[in-house]
């Protein structure tokens, strides 16, 4: 609803009470409506500020909350953070100063600096002003974020008192100058999240504050830091991206958020641009379904015609999808069972290849070499059904209760995380790693070594092993995983400047699981004038060192992987036998959960202790849809410590299904048939 007022007709349609009617009808439970929108227009008469002139001034707030109250729905509100179209234009010195031009997609909006002090008194205002005049359960705040590297006066005052220096000209993520100013904007986000927060719950503590998480998976430039959690009641986002991305950020938020449900939003539209090509109602439902398996609220996006008016077909699909759902909403929560956890580092959200940038030119976009190793490592623990979780520096202190680590490219660390990794690892645990992992720290300092070179058994050289290398196989168990090739290749020659893969010194203290191979001229793309080429489509293996690749080391009473390459990130059959045979030898007594079932079908597993029950989700989440169903889906359960299962029951009616407890104690049945979705309730005493 980011609607304009210079056209009369302009929001001249909207009828809050018909609206209504259309949300009930559709079987939803809570409604988030705008209150204001990136234009900074509001939708109640406000005191401070500007009302949208479409509504004629008709307290489109106080109607909505009104209608929803009657209808029995949850009233949220949505209000917009940092975008704002009329602060921008009313109030010239409110605006960010970027660095460098924004996008071109930013060319509709008006951004003012959280920094500012006049646009924060601005923004409190208006949020009291809504909390003093109307009652609503819950606040959405959008927006929360650095779209560019303001230098507005309040930053550079801001930067000067805390540092006595001015803010650097220049990427460089081994100087300690710029690492503290990427740690000072994400503190100056985090401290403006928080005043809207404590402001809100000053004012009313019962409403239920967030503000949109979506960003914090984004890239440094943004700003959003993982810490900012600690402001929000619970977790949530509009997202857009693939099925790997709703994986991902359900699983981390799971593990973050400060209560549950987390929240799952995304378009009903194809994309955020589009305002009327629809998704199709089979992949809205398994977006929806993909929510319900990690115990997750979701919501759909709908787009406002500028007139004020929606399609109300879109009602009905969604009426058809949450009466799929809602069913299974009484046996939701609990624990997830994650036997494995993937480190998703908030210090990590960045790369090295930047260095030496003018801030006039920083890359703005959500991509960087940590999160392609992270979603590579999602990617393959769901496809080969084992049981998961993506954590944060919030489960440090926790590192136990999980029987593998796994820590993909971690370009940097601090010195306690890395203590919390080594003392885990001394305590009995089992670490995967790869490629620049401990090789930094968060100050952009380099010891010269791998932080946790103990741990690893091997030691750090240099990252020059070149873009085009390859893994070869030193030990049989290895050489078994990758038949019938004989290399797994590591390819990043699309990638400008060139990733290079870490080069190890040749000792190690640890066992060598395989070496490197190099392709002929490898650091050199070769062309038709020289000789640095062996084939013209190509690099083929060339050169078999004896540099270890992968390292297996023993440290204390447990286990580690280094990996010289971040082999997750790559996707083709050899690097997913190569990681998942890694990821099943790091434990030692194996894991919670099996079945050899398609690959598209993800699994989840909550242990409701209050129920005494493991509940399982079954979701079938192919690529293509209609999708087709998957049949007799064998798999193996453990039973919590202590305990015995004794039912096995297909929700959401509880009939009841065969299955066996085998000698080792686990639980032994089958799925028939799997079409899109299924829970089961497996009951212990």
């Amino acid at each position: 609803m980011h609607i304009p007022d210079w056209n009369k007709k302009f929001l001249s349609r909207y009828k809050p009470g018909q609206l209504v009617k259309l949300y009930k009808k559709a079987g939803l439970s809570s409604v988030m409506f705008y209150a204001q929108a990136h234009t900074g227009l509001c939708y109640w008469p406000v005191k401070n500020g500007r009302m949208h002139a479409g509504l004629k001034n008709k307290d489109n707030l106080g109607l909505t909350i009104r209608e929803l109250d009657k209808a029995g729905l949850g009233t949220n509100i949505y209000y917009s953070l940092v975008f704002n179209n009329w602060a921008f234009l009313k109030h010239p010195g409110w605006r960010i100063i970027p660095a460098k031009a924004g996008p071109k997609k930013y060319n509709r909006y008006g951004i003012c600096c959280p920094n500012n002090p006049g646009y924060r008194a601005f923004v409190l205002s208006q949020i009291n002003e809504m909390i003093s005049g109307y009652k609503f359960n819950g606040f959405f705040f959008d927006m929360s974020f650095w779209p560019a590297i303001c230098l507005c006066k309040s930053c550079r005052e801001k930067f000067k008192m805390e540092t006595g220096r001015k803010i650097p000209e220049e990427v460089n993520w081994l100087d300690p100058l710029w690492s503290r100013f990427v740690q000072l904007r994400e503190n100056w986000m985090c401290e403006f999240i928080g005043q809207v927060s404590d402001f809100v719950k000053s004012k009313n503590p019962e409403i239920s504050v967030y503000f949109n998480f979506a960003t914090a998976f984004s890239n440094w430039y943004h700003g959003l830091t993982l810490r900012s959690a600690k402001y929000h009641d619970f977790l949530g986002g509009d997202f857009y991206g693939d099925p790997i991305e709703q994986l991902l950020v359900s699983k981390l938020m799971l593990n973050l958020t400060e209560n549950m449900p987390v929240e799952f939003a995304t378009t009903a539209n194809v994309s955020l641009n589009d305002h009327v090509r629809l998704k199709s109602k089979e992949e809205m439902e398994i977006q929806a379904f993909a929510s319900t398996l990690f115990s997750s609220a979701f919501m759909f996006i709908d787009a406002i015609d500028p007139q004020g008016t929606v399609n109300p077909g879109n009602y009905r699909r969604f009426r058809a999808i949450y009466d799929k759902t809602k069913v299974y909403e009484p046996f939701l929560g609990g624990r997830p069972v994650e036997d494995i956890a993937v480190y998703f580092s908030d210090n990590s959200k960045m790369d090295f290849r930047e260095n030496g940038l003018k801030i006039t030119s920083a890359p703005g976009n959500g991509n960087y070499p940590h999160i392609q190793a992270v979603r590579g490592a999602v990617k393959f623990l769901q496809k080969a059904h084992l049981p998961f979780g993506v954590i944060t520096e919030r489960q440090l202190a926790k590192l136990g209760e999980y029987k593998v680590v796994i820590l993909p490219n971690i370009l940097r660390m601090t010195r306690e995380e890395a203590e919390a990794f080594r003392q885990y690892v001394r305590n009995g645990g089992s670490i995967y790693a790869s490629r620049m992992t401990s090789v930094t720290d968060t100050y952009g300092n380099r010891p010269g070594d791998f932080m946790l070179s103990d741990v690893f058994g091997c030691h750090y050289n240099k990252e020059d092993a070149g873009s085009m290398v390859y893994f070869r196989p030193s030990a049989k168990e290895t050489k078994r995983l990758l038949l019938p090739q004989k290399y797994v290749s590591h390819f990043t020659l699309s990638l400008e400047p060139y990733l290079k893969t870490v080069l190890l010194k040749p000792g190690v203290e640890g066992k060598v699981l395989g070496k490197l191979t190099l392709s002929y001229c490898n650091t050199a793309d070769g062309s038709v004038f020289d000789k640095k080429w062996a084939s013209i489509h190509s690099w083929p293996p060339w050169q078999d060192t004896e540099i270890p690749f992968m390292v297996q080391n023993r440290y204390g009473k447990g286990n580690s992987i280094y990996s010289a390459a971040d082999i997750e990130s790559v996707d083709s059959e050899a690097n997913y036998k190569l990681f998942s045979g890694i990821i099943r030898s790091l434990a030692r007594d194996g894991f919670s959960f099996h079945t050899d079932t398609h690959q598209d079908v993800w699994v989840s597993l909550f242990d409701r202790k209050e129920n005494n029950s493991i509940n399982i989700g079954f979701l079938n989440y192919q690529e293509k849809t209609p999708v087709l169903p998957v049949r007799k889906i064998k798999f193996r359960l453990k039973p919590p410590q202590g305990k015995k299962f004794c039912g096995l029951f297909l929700l959401p009616g509880k009939k009841r299904m065969s299955f066996k407890n085998g000698k080792d104690g686990f639980m032994e049945a089958e799925l028939p048939e799997l079409k899109v979705f299924e829970m089961l309730e497996a009951a212990y005493r």
